[in-house]
């Protein structure tokens, strides 16, 4: 039977129960496996909701919470392991488990915050001001670990040189890297999400301007 949320998830008492866990947990490899386990138990269709504790302990936690839960990303980044949830390749219609032809991809949080907002993907789509939000929350937590920052950049980088994947859409690769570039540098998070936002709109006007000969045609 798929999981259900309550009508109103306690997501603060979600969040202490992770960093409670974590932290009583005495390696690395036991806390990865610790998150592996609350994302297989969500499952796909649930992967959001491990978002909304991760933006939970960002919010709200302290300086040890979150240097336990970034450090816990750290070695999940090196050891290719970052809890992740599937979304639909780019084109691949709706998000199923049985999609044929591996039509699902496995996204870490920012990625599939960045899949989710700008193309289809076999979910509702994600509003505006939700993403801005959610994006937000988990940049400021990454942020807190500048190694965490640093390596989290190198694994976008390497996922928007992979067109093969068919994870990510062009416009989406393309956007992904404004963001990327502008927080390599430093930038503050709103100038980084809104790095991503413009670059999504560029490249959207510039598809309408090479379309407009097509029209103009008689």
């Amino acid at each position: 039977m798929a999981l259900m949320l309550k009508q109103q998830p306690d997501w603060h008492a979600a969040a202490q129960t992770l960093v409670s866990g974590c932290s009583a947990l005495p390696s690395s490899e036991e806390r990865i496996r610790l998150m592996e386990r609350v994302c297989k138990h969500l499952g796909d269709n649930l992967y959001p909701a491990f978002l909304q504790i991760l933006c939970q302990i960002g919010d709200n936690g302290d300086e040890r919470a979150k240097q336990l839960i970034t450090g816990t990303l750290v070695q999940a980044l090196v050891s290719g392991r970052l809890p992740s949830g599937k979304l639909s390749a780019w084109g691949a219609g709706t998000l199923s488990s049985n999609s044929a032809f591996g039509q699902t991809r496995s996204l870490g949080p920012l990625e599939y915050l960045c899949s989710w907002y700008a193309q289809p993907t076999g979910r509702s789509p994600l509003t505006q001001s939700s993403f801005q939000r959610a994006a937000s929350c988990i940049l400021n937590l990454i942020a807190t670990n500048e190694e965490a920052r640093s390596l989290y950049c190198i694994k976008l980088l390497a996922d928007i040189q992979d067109p093969l994947s068919g994870s990510l859409s062009r416009r989406t690769r393309l956007a992904m890297e404004a963001l990327v570039t502008t927080w390599e540098k430093n930038a503050s998070t709103e100038t980084v999400i809104n790095s991503y936002l413009n670059a999504l709109q560029d490249d959207g006007l510039s598809r309408l301007a090479n379309l407009q000969p097509a029209f103009s045609r008689r």
